[in-house]
């Protein structure tokens, strides 16, 4: 193997080693987010939660939403970390440990979160978790506290009944 070949094919590999890690890399969460995300996610229903790698009880929840996207595969989930930046590695290692690797998801983009929680919901004073259940029309329905899979499983019916 000449050194040249070698070189470049240390460079295709370090190349596709950073495209896997981008693409598994959380979305910075600004304050205008909410609306990209309800651009992308337009005349679809969808699920936003809201967690933190510091919140014990979003670890059930990460574990529900979890099954809940393998028997949904359709409806999307989306997750938002409440955490800052420095935390992307705790944040990539709690999603691959609940197999959530593959969801979308965001992480705070700054450490001044007021003006991040305010534009998810003007009435969120940041308990965790929090989840908002969005029909197509992107209603929302507010989950303080941890989501059970009834209420999710009545969501879900509601949202195939005409």
């Amino acid at each position: 193997m000449t050194l040249r070949f070698a070189f470049t094919l240390s460079v295709l590999c370090l190349m596709m080693a950073c495209a896997v890690r981008a693409e598994h890399a959380p979305r910075a969460f600004t304050a205008h987010s909410m609306q990209v995300i309800h651009a992308e996610q337009a005349g679809k229903p969808y699920v936003l939660a809201l967690w933190s790698v510091y919140c014990e009880p979003c670890r059930d929840e990460l574990a529900l939403l979890g099954r809940f996207k393998a028997e949904n595969p359709s409806l999307p989930v989306i997750l938002v970390a409440a955490d800052p930046p420095e935390d992307a590695s705790a944040i990539a290692s709690i999603l691959a440990q609940f197999e959530l690797t593959g969801i979308k998801h965001w992480s705070f983009a700054d450490a001044f979160v007021e003006p991040l929680r305010y534009a998810i919901d003007p009435r969120w004073r940041g308990e965790l978790p929090r989840t908002y259940l969005f029909d197509a029309d992107h209603n929302a329905t507010a989950v303080a506290g941890r989501l059970d899979a009834e209420a999710l499983a009545a969501w879900t019916k509601n949202l195939k009944q005409p």
